[in-house]
């Protein structure tokens, strides 16, 4: 039997960097147009809190990986070390989806109930800052609650035999170093 190679702490910091990064421009472009148009705004809202959720979900589901740790070497698979499908992958992103659910729910209510015309003279900060002000606790909670999910996710990992953390316990997967391919073959 192979040896295996579990991803660590600072590999698997590095591909959430990466992906954050990716999804971050597209958020900023689609956000930057936040202001046109109500509808634009709404879409802005959706796209920015269900982008961070679906990508994770899909690439996942689709290739064990996302950019990021695909970038790194490294793979997502199940206990068994084998590939899984969408719903382990749903299982994996599931706390990610309620954050992006309440996230969204906020925002949208915030949306609705304030001066859109003075909305769109602002700039792209300032809109933040003024979505966030019509529901100041609930906002500053989410955030807060959300950073703590993520910063969990490392901690459960440095306790843990496979590095897993909390979403890979959840799900019962594990991600691990891909082993070259030369070796994948000679395996065989």
């Amino acid at each position: 039997m192979k040896s295996v190679s579990y991803a660590n702490i600072w590999q698997r910091m590095m591909a959430n960097v990466i992906d954050g990064l990716i999804i971050l421009l597209f958020i900023l472009l689609i956000s930057s147009l936040a202001y046109v148009h109500i509808s634009f705004a709404f879409f802005a809202i959706i796209f920015s809190h269900f982008a961070y959720w679906y990508y994770g979900y899909y690439f996942n589901g689709k290739y064990g990986a996302t950019f990021g740790k695909h970038f790194l070497g490294l793979m997502i698979v199940d206990k068994n070390l084998h590939r899984f499908d969408f719903n382990t992958s749903f299982k994996r992103s599931s706390v990610d989806l309620g954050f992006a659910v309440f996230g969204a729910a906020f925002a949208l209510t915030a949306l609705f109930t304030m001066d859109f015309s003075h909305y769109a003279n602002m700039g792209f900060h300032a809109r933040e800052a003024y979505l966030a002000s019509f529901n100041p606790a609930i906002s500053a909670l989410w955030a807060q609650l959300f950073g703590y999910w993520l910063m969990s996710e490392f901690v459960v990992m440095m306790f843990t035999k496979r590095n897993q953390a909390a979403q890979d316990l959840l799900a019962g997967t594990v991600v691990i170093v891909k082993a070259p391919s030369k070796e994948l073959a000679s395996s065989n």
